[in-house]
């Protein structure tokens, strides 16, 4: 069996599941942001041990929400909550449980979730995104997930001009996707479901033309609210991806639901031990 262990900003979920990410057991409790990261630690101290005693764990997964150094284990940065910057993250798992660990973006291990057991499975290049509070991406080719040094595929903090001067200079109207299609956006009512998902299809046919992938899976909580969001996603971007490769992908919804980092985190530190 495997641990797999989602940090987030706004819950916490520890799953035990075997190798092809299929749970056993799920603790899920909310995150008390005020008590930082040392609130967390404290809660997963309290989760994680009564899962060891119950079941043989070989190894620990863990999805964080926000970019990491996944060879060091190190946490990068948090956009969310206090106290996790330069945090080294696998060494703590280590030190407390005595068990292997890798840690990875939440975003990535989604994204392998979805590529092996989920919605992409079966296809050999699966782009995956997150449209939620903020908005990620992940890439999975031959059932292994693409990686650069701090992470990859942040398409949420890819830039569009909106107003100003035509150069990168301050002030010149270029902003991050997530500034105008994340579910923050809407709910602070910087814009509506319906333009989020016609500046998300912008960004999305940019990916499409660069990667060429077999399917493009869709999660988050705004991609949620199902074709009212997908279609004009997929209208967007049949209109204005690269013409020849506009009958190589399929748009769909992701299938694995809250439980998707836990599984991938899983199914990741699995992999590892093969």
């Amino acid at each position: 069996m495997y641990l797999g262990v989602e940090i987030g900003g706004t819950k916490l979920q520890v799953g035990v599941c075997d190798k092809r990410g299929h749970i056993k057991q799920l603790v899920r409790v909310g995150v008390v942001r005020r008590n930082g990261a040392r609130g967390i630690l404290q809660q997963l101290q309290i989760i994680i041990p009564p899962l060891l005693a119950a079941y043989r764990v070989k190894a620990i997964g863990v999805g964080f929400g926000g970019p990491v150094d996944s060879a060091r284990g190190r946490v990068m940065r948090s956009f969310h909550i206090k106290g996790w910057d330069g945090f080294y993250m696998g060494r703590w798992f280590r030190q407390r449980f005595k068990l292997p660990v890798k840690v990875e973006n939440d975003t990535n291990v989604a994204a392998l979730a979805e590529a092996v057991v989920g919605a992409g499975r079966g296809h050999r290049t699966v782009f995956y995104s997150n449209v939620g509070t903020g908005i990620g991406g992940g890439l999975v080719i031959d059932g292994a997930l693409y990686n650069g040094r701090y992470g990859a595929m942040e398409i949420g903090h890819t830039r569009f001009r909106v107003g100003g001067r035509p150069d990168l200079g301050i002030g010149a109207g270029w902003r991050i996707l997530e500034e105008f299609s994340s579910g923050l956006s809407i709910e602070r009512g910087k814009t509506t479901l319906g333009a989020s998902a016609k500046w998300y299809g912008v960004a999305l046919a940019n990916a499409i033309t660069l990667l060429n992938p077999d399917i493009v899976v869709l999660g988050g909580g705004v991609a949620q609210a199902g074709e009212r969001f997908l279609r004009p996603v997929r209208e967007t971007v049949a209109r204005l991806v690269f013409q020849p490769f506009r009958g190589n992908y399929r748009i769909v919804a992701a299938a694995l639901g809250e439980t998707v980092v836990i599984v991938g985190a899983a199914i990741l530190v699995a992999g590892d031990r093969r």
